[in-house]
Parts: C-alpha cells; structure tokens; sequence
C-alpha cells in the first residue's frame, strides 16, 4: 500500500473511518458478511475526488465530507451486489446474501441523506444507481462477445465513471461555484473515472494514457479560466495516473 499524499488527507481519514463505523454491525464486521476485495483506487478515488473537489472550491464544510461518504457507500453497494453467483448447486440464501448486504449499504447512504440535511441530491444519486446498474447489465448481456474498445467504454461510463463525474459535480454544488466549472469538474471526474475502468477491463496502455491526458486537459483549462485553487485535483489526478500508467506519471512528473 503506498502512502496517500493529499492536502485533504486528515478529512479523507475521517470519512474512511466513518465508512468503517458505518458498515460494521452488532453481530459481525463487514468483512466477515461479505469478501469485498477492494485495492487503493476502490477505497480512495470516489471520497478523494469529493473532497479534492471541495477544497478546491474553497468549500470546508462537514457536507462534503458525509458527501465523500454517500458516494463510497454507492460504490461498495454496487461492488457487493456484483459478488451475487448463480451457480446451480448453490444455496439460495447464498445467492441472496450479497444482495440483502448491499441493498443495507444503499440504506445507509439514504439515512445520512436525510440526517445531513442533502435529500436535493436524491435524485441525481438514484439516478446514478440506474446507470451503474445499466451498465452491469449491458456487462452481462456481451458476456459471451468480443466487444471493441470503444464498446467497452460504453459500458465502464455507466458502470464506473458516472459515479465518479456526478461525485465531481455535487461536490462542486456544495461550493456553490458556477454552472461551466460544475460541468468541467464533473468532465474530469468523468475521464478519471473512465480511465480507472479501462484499466481494470485491460483495454491496453494507449487507451488508458489517452483518457488520462484528456483529464490533465481539463484541470489546464479550468486553470487558465477560475481562480481555483487546483493542488487537490492534481494530487487526487497523478494519484490515479500513478497507480493506473507508473510510466506516464513519471514522465509527467520529471517534464
């Protein structure tokens, strides 16, 4: 595990350690309902880019931070609800475990919704978890086809990076900051979510670099535009660069 280097990293730590709180049950922890085999970018990229966000709008508020949480709780939801099998010797209440422990998640996001005062981002929220779920579907439906790379990144920007491009634009919401620099953070939540889903589905190095300069486009382009103070989006950007492409990262690092 490398060590995360983030302006943010002690409100980060706070709304991991919420998550934890937050996802353990009387009975057992987390981890013994369910094998969720998460790595560094699972656990980090969706709170990171809500409170790199923030900060960068200069927003310091507690919302953001119950938002960073929100957005985690999605993504385990959906992540746990993919470990459902339908194996024909299983036990039916092995099949169903995975769901009833995700639909809790879904649950959990909803009441901090309503006790932080956020029930506005309902809508947005529910309709991301339609979209993820379009995406899991239209996965399924190619499973036994050859899809190209562009049919691929079909599917990741339901699956993946619609979560991460609407975690981009209602932090930025929070910070009450303009319509066009909403639109251009939630772009580069977009291409760094989808950057993080070619690289899992392997769609090759050139795929993923080309993702990854079209987000590096967008932060110089809000630069040139805002008085933003952007240190938080470049450090949560070359955190994801880093991990997906070492080679890029260095490379941009030593330019």
């Amino acid at each position: 595990m490398m060590p995360l280097e983030f302006s943010f990293l002690e409100k980060l730590n706070l709304v991991q350690a919420r998550l934890r709180r937050e996802i353990n049950f009387r009975s057992a922890k987390f981890e013994e309902l369910v094998h969720l085999d998460m790595d560094e970018l699972d656990r980090t990229v969706c709170p990171a880019i809500v409170l790199a966000v923030s900060r960068s709008c200069g927003d310091q508020g507690q919302k953001s931070d119950v938002l960073a949480a929100i957005v985690q709780l999605i993504y385990m939801a959906n992540q746990v609800h993919k470990l459902m099998k339908d194996d024909d010797d299983l036990a039916e209440e092995l099949r169903q475990f995975p769901v009833l422990v995700g639909d809790l998640l879904y649950g959990k996001f909803f009441l901090e919704l309503c006790q932080e005062k956020l029930l506005p981002f309902l809508a947005p929220l529910a309709q991301v978890i339609g979209t993820m779920s379009e995406g899991g579907i239209s996965r399924w439906l190619a499973r036994d086809r050859n899809l190209s790379p562009d049919e691929w990144l079909k599917i990741i920007e339901k699956e993946s990076a619609a979560l991460t491009a609407l975690a981009a634009r209602l932090s930025a919401e929070l910070a009450d900051v303009s319509f066009p620099v909403r639109h251009q953070l939630e772009a580069f939540g977009l291409e760094l979510g989808m950057a993080w889903g070619a690289s899992k589905q392997c769609l090759g190095k050139n795929v993923v670099l080309s993702i990854l300069q079209k987000a590096n486009d967008i932060l110089n382009e809000i630069s040139s535009g805002t008085q933003l103070q952007l240190q938080p989006l470049r450090e949560v950007y070359h955190f994801v660069a880093k991990q997906l492409a070492p080679d890029f990262y260095l490379h941009e690092v030593g330019s």
